[in-house]
C-alpha cells in the first residue's frame, strides 16, 4: 500500500488532526512508494504517522500580551 495526498487527507479527517506542511511532506516522502521487496500495511503507515506527528509537533502558540 502506498500513501497519496488524497488518502493522507482522509486519514487526517478520520483522526481529527491537522498536519503541518512539514509533517505532510515527511509522510508523503516516506510512504509515497513501496520499500521493495516489502509492502506497507495500513497499520505500518498509521503507527509511523503517529510517530512523525509526535516528533514534529506544531509549535506552541505564543502567550497573549498583557
Amino acid at each position: 500500500m502506498i500513501l497519496t495526498d488524497k488518502s493522507l487527507r482522509q486519514w487526517e479527517q478520520s483522526m481529527y488532526i491537522s498536519l503541518t506542511a512539514t509533517q505532510r511532506q515527511i509522510i508523503l516522502d516516506r510512504f509515497g512508494a513501496e520499500p521493495e521487496p516489502y509492502e506497507w500495511t495500513q497499520q505500518d503507515i498509521s503507527e509511523q504517522i503517529r510517530t512523525i506527528v509526535a516528533q514534529f509537533q506544531h509549535p506552541a502558540p505564543l502567550p497573549a500580551p498583557p
